[in-house]
């Protein structure tokens, strides 16, 4: 008996680790996203939703975006929720911040609500580059004052997106969208994106475009041991950006 159980006992043991072997197994999701004209449509969130649990993730470092020659760099960034944002102004001049509606019409409302003044401090000092920038203690947006920092963290803890706007220059306009699941990506140029880890078995893309009226359609798809190749098309053009 104690030799049957002990011959169980690693049947059961090998399979028990097969099983997690198989789980843990993950593939990639390759998007190419056209607009209404069959064009690349880049600066496309592309989401892809699991049946899979999430994995566990350690606190990232803050996520840079750039205040530099009047604009937001990058004009989209894409975070998971609960990342934190650290602005920073590279300009030889002061500039604010502050959250504001997105959508064609400004009818969306942002997730999350801020708005804070950043002093040109880094900028007369000769510069920063995005690895200083990350570094740097920044202050908390929470109770910013006047020109009191060159940079300042925000953190999201509500999915959605978040319009960025400045008061001093109303001409620069910026994107967050603060992403549900831990597969996301944005799509380039060329309006594609790669998406790694994403786990074996059935899953949903979903599109989001700050241009976009209406909601654009998911699509499900089956990712395995081959890349899954999906092709995706917006139901409306997106506005040409001033400035690229």
């Amino acid at each position: 008996m104690k030799k049957n159980s002990r011959s169980f006992l690693h049947v059961f043991s090998s399979a028990a680790l097969l099983g997690l072997a198989a789980a843990a197994q993950a593939g990639s999701v390759q998007v190419s996203v056209t607009d209404a004209e069959g064009k690349p449509a880049s600066d496309v969130v592309v989401l892809v939703s699991s049946t899979a649990k999430p994995p566990a993730m350690p606190a990232a470092a803050p996520v840079v975006i750039a205040q530099q020659d009047l604009r937001f760099v990058p004009f989209l960034t894409v975070v998971p929720v609960g990342a934190t944002l650290r602005f920073v102004n590279r300009d030889a001049f002061d500039h604010h911040v502050r959250s504001t509606a997105t959508g064609p019409l400004g009818n969306v409302p942002s997730t999350i609500n801020f708005e804070f003044r950043l002093d040109a401090a880094a900028a007369k000092a000769g510069g920063a580059t995005a690895a200083s920038d990350a570094l740097k203690p920044a202050a908390t947006a929470a109770s910013p004052k006047r020109g009191d920092a060159s940079n300042a963290d925000v953190r999201l803890n509500v999915a959605g997106p978040v319009g960025l706007g400045c008061h001093l220059h109303s001409s620069m306009r910026g994107q967050v969208y603060a992403s549900p699941t831990p597969w996301f990506g944005k799509t380039d140029a060329n309006g594609a994106v790669t998406i790694d880890g994403v786990p074996d078995g059935a899953a949903e893309i979903a599109l989001w475009h700050g241009d976009q009226l209406q909601v654009q359609p998911g699509q499900r798809v089956q990712v395995g041991d081959t890349p899954v190749k999906a092709s995706a098309q917006l139901n409306f053009t997106p506005r040409r950006r001033r400035g690229g």
